[in-house]
């Protein structure tokens, strides 16, 4: 299946990219502990897998309110509750999906040219930890002052800056693994083939949420 994405011009695609990698580090990111991390960095991501979660579901609301309603279960928190409110009556899993393709270990695509604009500009490093040799994504001092800016300023970059906010609360506390089998405990996500995109559960997400308030209504 040809990923609907591939149709917006590189321009838009890269600057898309950027800045919603800009705020998955700034917003989600872990602060960095300052005896070790490399000079002037504030936030780190510390896997490519951790990296590559948070993304998704930052892309595909749907996923990430099927999350949500599972947290929901689980603690009887209604404030998840009301960000699933939040997300499906705001149709965003209409109008802010943004597709990815299943690989090997889950939802993956490369992020090199996102990252680039974010280096070469001086807002975010990466480094090969030397013992587990992952790669940590750094998020710089100049790069959270840009962050801030662009959320006080460009109303685009408000609902990625609010939105990464909202996952790295949800989060915070696991690895990369953990939210691996998060994901992979929703079928559409874990039956999708090799290679092919990560269909919508909207739908499935909607009806799911019916149930529980009826449930408890």
């Amino acid at each position: 299946m040809t990923s609907s994405t591939n149709y917006i011009d590189e321009p838009t695609r890269q600057f898309r990219d950027a800045l919603r990698l800009l705020f998955v580090l700034a917003r989600a990111g872990e602060a960095v502990d300052a005896t070790t991390a490399p000079a002037g960095t504030v936030k780190v991501i510390t896997s490519q897998k951790r990296l590559q979660k948070i993304d998704f579901w930052v892309r595909n609301p749907d996923h990430l309110a099927h999350a949500f309603l599972d947290e929901y279960e689980r603690t009887e928190d209604g404030r998840w509750l009301r960000h699933v409110h939040d997300i499906l009556d705001n149709g965003e899993p209409e109008i802010r999906r943004d597709e990815m393709l299943k690989y090997m270990f889950g939802a993956y695509e490369p992020i090199d040219t996102g990252m680039a604009p974010l280096i070469s500009y001086g807002l975010a490093k990466i480094v090969r930890h030397p013992e587990t040799h992952r790669r940590w994504f750094y998020l710089l001092e100049r790069g959270a002052q840009i962050a801030d800016t662009m959320e006080a300023e460009l109303p685009q970059a408000q609902w990625y800056a609010q939105r990464t906010a909202l996952i790295g609360q949800f989060v915070a506390g696991r690895g990369g693994e953990d939210l691996a089998r998060m994901q992979y405990q929703e079928p559409e996500y874990a039956n999708a083939p090799r290679g092919e995109t990560i269909g919508s559960i909207a739908g499935k997400v909607r009806a799911r949420l019916a149930h529980l308030e009826g449930r408890h209504g």
